[in-house]
This record gives structure tokens, C-alpha cells and sequence, in this order.
């Protein structure tokens, strides 16, 4: 019995040692990549491969979509990080948020300070400085504390792992590709509004 319980030990250290599995581009994010997505996440990287948080599994639009179902500020979030990097900070994250509301772009496309570069996408989608990207889409859930209209998409990448070459429209196609997959899961595609290409970011 004691050999046993050993053997058993082993293979349960053999199991938490296990470094996460490397995922090509196109496959990470429960494989929400697009070719265009996958291209601009290799940009941003500079890797092919890449890992991702674990906990307690790889993330997917299925369950995604529940979580957000369920509660307006999921913490689920699709974490990205550098392959064979153990600093424990990854190189971007991305979640999802149902919202009543949105800002508006035209609004925001009037104050000369506001900073962000505005992509027509969704109902707005805005890149800001190095490291943040948000995109609303029209997207109702409906949830036992009242329904929403709009879920809000993040991302938040670390700009010491970011190539320097890498652009906001490269964020954007990578949150564009997840937020489709999503959209598709809760039935709200057509709402959403979200082409399959990302197209130029607006004038000024």
C-alpha cells in the first residue's frame, strides 16, 4: 500500500511540475484566431507560441459566454503569455463585461485630448496609448439582476513584452477575432457588428 500511495504521489508531482502547454497563434483563445488575427498576435509577440493561465482551464467562448450570463463583471479572462517566459506577467489579457451603456465616439472624437485612436467597430472601439484596447458591442444578456444591452471587450497588454513594432490596429484585430467568437456563442453576430476584418482606424 505504501509503494502505492508513493507511485501515486509521483505521478501527482509529475502533473503540478508540467509547464503549461505552447499553442500556436491561431489557437490560442479557444482558436478564435483568424489567419489576420493570428498574424497580428505573432506581431505583437514575436513569437509563434505561446501559453496560457490554466485555471481552472484554457478559456473558450462557451464558457465565456456563461460566465457573462451569469455575472456582468466576469473575471474569466483569456491571459496570453510569451513562451518559456516564468516572470508570472503575461503579455496581454482579455475579458469581457456586459454593460447598460457605451461611450459615444462621436463625442469623444470632438476633444482633441482624449487619446485614443477610434476604430469603427461595434458601437465604439478605441485603442489608447501602449497598452489598452476596448471595443463595445450591442450584445443583450439577460441575468437574474437585469439584462444588459452592450458588452464591453478589454485587453491590456504589458509593453515590456510587446514587439516595439507593433501597432494599435494589431490589438484591435486580436480583440476583434475574440469578441466574434463570443458574439457567435451568446447569438448576438448580427448585432454586434464586428466585420472579419478590422478596418482603418477614423480620421483625427
Amino acid at each position: 500500500m505504501l509503494l502505492i500511495a508513493m507511485g501515486l504521489t509521483a505521478c501527482d508531482d509529475v502533473r503540478t511540475d508540467k509547464a503549461p502547454e505552447a499553442l500556436p497563434a491561431s489557437q490560442v483563445c479557444g482558436g478564435t484566431l483568424s489567419a489576420a488575427g493570428a498574424a497580428a498576435l505573432r506581431r505583437i509577440g514575436g513569437q509563434e507560441k505561446y501559453t496560457e493561465l490554466e485555471d481552472p482551464g484554457r478559456w473558450s467562448p462557451g464558457t465565456a459566454a456563461k460566465r457573462l450570463e451569469d455575472s456582468a463583471d466576469s473575471d474569466y479572462e483569456c491571459s496570453l503569455y510569451l513562451e518559456g517566459d516564468d516572470s508570472g506577467t503575461p503579455l496581454m489579457m482579455i475579458g469581457f463585461t456586459a454593460r447598460k451603456s457605451h461611450p459615444d465616439p462621436s463625442e469623444a472624437a470632438k476633444d482633441p485630448d482624449h487619446g485614443q485612436v477610434l476604430y469603427p467597430l461595434g458601437v465604439y472601439a478605441s485603442v489608447g496609448g501602449d497598452t489598452a484596447a476596448s471595443l463595445f458591442f450591442e450584445c443583450p444578456t439577460k441575468r437574474s439582476e437585469g439584462g444588459t444591452r452592450y458588452v464591453k471587450a478589454s485587453m491590456y497588454t504589458s509593453k515590456g513584452k510587446m514587439k516595439a513594432d507593433a501597432g494599435g490596429k494589431d490589438r484591435m484585430a486580436v480583440l476583434n477575432d475574440v469578441s466574434r467568437a463570443l458574439a457567435e456563442e451568446l447569438g448576438c453576430a448580427a448585432k454586434a457588428k464586428l466585420p472579419a476584418e478590422v478596418p482603418e482606424a477614423l480620421a483625427g
